[in-house]
Protein backbone atom coordinates (compact mmCIF):
# COMPACT_ATOMS: atom_id res chain seq x y z
CA UNK A 1 0.00 0.00 0.00
CA UNK A 2 1.15 3.21 -1.08
CA UNK A 3 1.45 6.77 1.06
CA UNK A 4 -1.67 7.72 -0.94
CA UNK A 5 -3.56 5.12 -0.57
CA UNK A 6 -3.17 4.99 2.97
CA UNK A 7 -4.17 8.98 3.31
CA UNK A 8 -7.29 7.92 1.14
CA UNK A 9 -8.30 5.20 3.02
CA UNK A 10 -7.89 7.49 6.44
CA UNK A 11 -9.42 10.24 5.65
CA UNK A 12 -12.89 10.25 3.48
CA UNK A 13 -13.68 13.51 1.26
CA UNK A 14 -16.54 14.82 3.09
CA UNK A 15 -14.57 15.07 6.27
CA UNK A 16 -11.52 16.69 4.85
CA UNK A 17 -13.68 19.25 2.94
CA UNK A 18 -15.43 20.39 5.98
CA UNK A 19 -12.22 20.64 7.57
CA UNK A 20 -10.37 22.71 5.29
CA UNK A 21 -13.97 25.03 5.28
CA UNK A 22 -15.68 23.85 2.30
CA UNK A 23 -19.66 25.06 2.85
CA UNK A 24 -21.10 21.06 3.05
CA UNK A 25 -25.05 21.33 3.16
CA UNK A 26 -27.79 18.27 3.79
CA UNK A 27 -27.11 15.22 1.68
CA UNK A 28 -23.15 16.20 1.78
CA UNK A 29 -23.44 18.86 -1.51
CA UNK A 30 -21.58 21.95 -1.26
CA UNK A 31 -20.73 24.88 -2.39
CA UNK A 32 -18.04 23.90 -4.89
CA UNK A 33 -14.98 25.75 -3.95
CA UNK A 34 -13.70 25.51 -7.25
CA UNK A 35 -16.11 28.37 -9.25
CA UNK A 36 -18.55 30.69 -7.83
CA UNK A 37 -22.00 29.65 -7.11
CA UNK A 38 -25.30 30.00 -4.89
CA UNK A 39 -26.50 26.62 -4.72
CA UNK A 40 -24.44 23.73 -3.63
CA UNK A 41 -23.50 21.63 -7.17
CA UNK A 42 -20.74 19.57 -5.91
CA UNK A 43 -21.76 16.28 -4.25
CA UNK A 44 -19.11 14.59 -1.91
CA UNK A 45 -19.19 11.18 -1.59
CA UNK A 46 -16.99 8.78 0.99
CA UNK A 47 -13.73 8.52 -1.37
CA UNK A 48 -14.47 11.27 -4.46
CA UNK A 49 -15.96 14.05 -4.89
CA UNK A 50 -17.20 15.72 -8.11
CA UNK A 51 -19.17 19.04 -9.08
CA UNK A 52 -22.12 19.20 -11.07
CA UNK A 53 -21.03 22.85 -12.42
CA UNK A 54 -17.56 23.07 -13.46
CA UNK A 55 -17.32 18.81 -13.43
CA UNK A 56 -14.43 19.26 -10.81
CA UNK A 57 -13.44 16.25 -9.21
CA UNK A 58 -10.91 13.63 -7.56
CA UNK A 59 -10.50 12.21 -4.33
CA UNK A 60 -9.35 13.37 -0.86
CA UNK A 61 -5.97 14.45 -1.97
CA UNK A 62 -6.91 16.18 -5.04
CA UNK A 63 -9.40 18.19 -3.09
CA UNK A 64 -6.12 19.78 -0.96
CA UNK A 65 -4.36 19.83 -3.72
CA UNK A 66 -6.75 22.48 -5.44
CA UNK A 67 -7.83 24.12 -2.16
CA UNK A 68 -4.32 24.65 -1.83
CA UNK A 69 -2.43 23.85 -4.83
CA UNK A 70 -0.23 21.86 -3.99
CA UNK A 71 2.00 19.15 -5.64
CA UNK A 72 0.39 15.59 -4.90
CA UNK A 73 3.42 14.80 -2.27
CA UNK A 74 2.61 17.96 -0.66
CA UNK A 75 -1.09 17.34 -0.15
CA UNK A 76 -0.11 14.08 1.69
CA UNK A 77 1.67 15.53 3.65
CA UNK A 78 -0.74 18.34 4.70
CA UNK A 79 -3.34 16.05 5.31
CA UNK A 80 -0.82 13.81 6.96
CA UNK A 81 0.34 17.00 8.94
CA UNK A 82 -4.05 18.41 9.84
CA UNK A 83 -5.55 15.16 10.68
CA UNK A 84 -2.31 13.36 12.74
CA UNK A 85 -2.29 10.37 10.68
CA UNK A 86 0.91 10.01 12.26
CA UNK A 87 2.54 8.49 8.87
CA UNK A 88 6.15 8.94 7.96
CA UNK A 89 5.96 9.50 4.38
CA UNK A 90 9.63 9.12 3.95
CA UNK A 91 9.78 5.71 4.98
CA UNK A 92 7.65 2.24 4.35
CA UNK A 93 4.32 2.34 5.99
CA UNK A 94 4.09 0.45 9.21
CA UNK A 95 0.74 -1.48 8.25
CA UNK A 96 0.45 -2.25 12.20
CA UNK A 97 -0.36 1.53 13.31
CA UNK A 98 -2.07 1.64 10.12
CA UNK A 99 -4.24 -0.70 11.27
CA UNK A 100 -4.26 0.43 14.83
CA UNK A 101 -5.27 4.31 13.15
CA UNK A 102 -8.27 3.01 11.32
CA UNK A 103 -9.49 0.99 13.78
CA UNK A 104 -9.48 4.65 15.78
CA UNK A 105 -11.12 6.73 13.17
CA UNK A 106 -14.01 3.85 12.98
CA UNK A 107 -14.59 4.10 16.65
CA UNK A 108 -14.68 7.80 16.45
CA UNK A 109 -17.29 7.72 13.93
CA UNK A 110 -19.45 5.25 15.42
CA UNK A 111 -19.06 7.44 18.29
CA UNK A 112 -20.31 10.59 16.70
CA UNK A 113 -22.97 8.57 14.66
CA UNK A 114 -24.32 7.12 18.31
CA UNK A 115 -24.56 10.48 19.65
CA UNK A 116 -25.98 12.19 16.75
CA UNK A 117 -28.47 9.58 16.80
CA UNK A 118 -29.91 10.35 20.18
CA UNK A 119 -30.32 13.71 19.02
CA UNK A 120 -31.66 13.35 16.59
CA UNK A 121 -34.42 10.78 18.79
CA UNK A 122 -34.76 13.96 20.81
CA UNK A 123 -35.34 16.29 18.61
CA UNK A 124 -37.87 14.26 16.49
CA UNK A 125 -39.83 13.65 19.13
CA UNK A 126 -39.92 17.78 20.27
CA UNK A 127 -40.86 18.21 16.95
CA UNK A 128 -43.83 15.92 16.61
CA UNK A 129 -44.72 17.14 20.45
CA UNK A 130 -44.69 20.78 18.71
CA UNK A 131 -46.97 19.78 15.95
CA UNK A 132 -49.71 18.05 18.64
CA UNK A 133 -49.27 21.12 20.46
CA UNK A 134 -50.10 23.71 17.39
CA UNK A 135 -52.33 21.26 15.40
CA UNK A 136 -54.41 19.64 17.93
CA UNK A 137 -55.48 22.63 20.22
CA UNK A 138 -59.30 23.37 20.63
CA UNK A 139 -60.49 26.26 18.53
CA UNK A 140 -63.30 27.25 20.94
CA UNK A 141 -64.03 26.53 24.89
CA UNK A 142 -66.54 23.87 23.31
CA UNK A 143 -64.15 22.00 21.38
CA UNK A 144 -63.31 18.44 22.86
CA UNK A 145 -59.75 18.17 23.70
CA UNK A 146 -57.56 15.93 21.57
CA UNK A 147 -55.34 13.22 23.06
CA UNK A 148 -52.81 14.63 20.91
CA UNK A 149 -52.51 17.93 22.83
CA UNK A 150 -52.66 17.01 26.01
CA UNK A 151 -49.97 14.49 25.49
CA UNK A 152 -47.88 17.16 23.96
CA UNK A 153 -49.24 19.87 26.89
CA UNK A 154 -47.77 16.91 29.43
CA UNK A 155 -44.49 15.74 27.93
CA UNK A 156 -43.16 19.05 25.58
CA UNK A 157 -41.82 20.34 28.44
CA UNK A 158 -39.47 18.10 29.28
CA UNK A 159 -38.66 17.19 25.74
CA UNK A 160 -37.55 20.22 25.22
CA UNK A 161 -35.56 20.61 28.38
CA UNK A 162 -33.16 17.55 26.59
CA UNK A 163 -33.24 19.13 23.64
CA UNK A 164 -31.63 22.55 25.05
CA UNK A 165 -29.26 20.95 27.44
CA UNK A 166 -28.49 18.13 25.40
CA UNK A 167 -25.18 19.82 23.61
CA UNK A 168 -24.26 21.13 27.71
CA UNK A 169 -23.84 17.27 28.55
CA UNK A 170 -20.13 15.64 28.80
CA UNK A 171 -20.22 12.09 26.89
CA UNK A 172 -20.24 10.19 30.15
CA UNK A 173 -23.35 12.06 31.13
CA UNK A 174 -24.65 11.49 27.60
CA UNK A 175 -24.17 7.49 27.95
CA UNK A 176 -25.78 7.45 31.27
CA UNK A 177 -28.97 8.98 29.98
CA UNK A 178 -28.59 6.54 27.18
CA UNK A 179 -31.55 4.34 28.02
CA UNK A 180 -33.27 7.53 28.75
CA UNK A 181 -33.02 8.27 24.68
CA UNK A 182 -33.88 4.81 24.21
CA UNK A 183 -37.55 5.24 25.93
CA UNK A 184 -38.37 8.51 24.27
CA UNK A 185 -37.52 6.66 21.07
CA UNK A 186 -39.83 4.00 21.66
CA UNK A 187 -42.60 6.37 22.82
CA UNK A 188 -41.96 8.39 19.89
CA UNK A 189 -42.34 5.54 17.38
CA UNK A 190 -45.59 4.02 19.45
CA UNK A 191 -47.44 7.75 19.55
CA UNK A 192 -46.64 8.50 15.64
CA UNK A 193 -47.62 4.40 14.73
CA UNK A 194 -51.22 4.98 17.09
CA UNK A 195 -51.87 8.45 16.09
CA UNK A 196 -49.36 9.63 13.03
CA UNK A 197 -48.06 12.99 12.12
Amino acid sequence: MTIFEEVKELVDVPTAARSYGVEVHQGNMALCPFHRERHPSCKLYKDHYYCFGCQAHGDVIRLVQELFRLTPIEAVKQINSDFGLGLDVDKPPDMEKINIRRQEIARQKAEQARVEHMYDTLLRYFTLLDKYKMCYAPKSPDDETDRRFVYALQNIGYAEYMLETWGSFDKEYQEEIKPEVDRIEREYKRIHDEWGE
